[in-house]
């Protein structure tokens, strides 16, 4: 395989990363009324905790750095939390 081909495939993957960001983030859209209806803030601490050890351990599972992952989902946390806010008049997002 050459070095151009594997760069498509990673090109490909990056898309479907971005592609599954949008949904997460719609997803966390439609959380906003059953939140609200449930008398629930939008930031959950136990939630946010359960799922940064579920990711680690699918981390150490599949042999990829664990500490990053979190990282990355950290972001992606704080990212729905934001979008929820905006959903929810909180913050600017629609």
């Amino acid at each position: 395989m050459s070095v151009a081909a594997l760069r498509q495939e990673i090109e490909e993957i990056d898309l479907r990363i971005v592609e599954l960001i949008a949904k997460r983030q719609g997803l966390a859209a439609r959380l906003v009324p059953l939140k609200r209806e449930a008398g629930l803030p939008i930031r959950d601490d136990a939630q946010r905790q359960h799922v940064l050890d579920r990711i680690f351990r699918d981390a150490v599972e599949r042999k990829i750095d664990p500490v990053r992952v979190q990282q990355i989902f950290e972001i992606l946390i704080r990212m729905s939390e934001e979008r929820q806010q905006g959903c929810s008049g909180d913050g600017n997002l629609p």
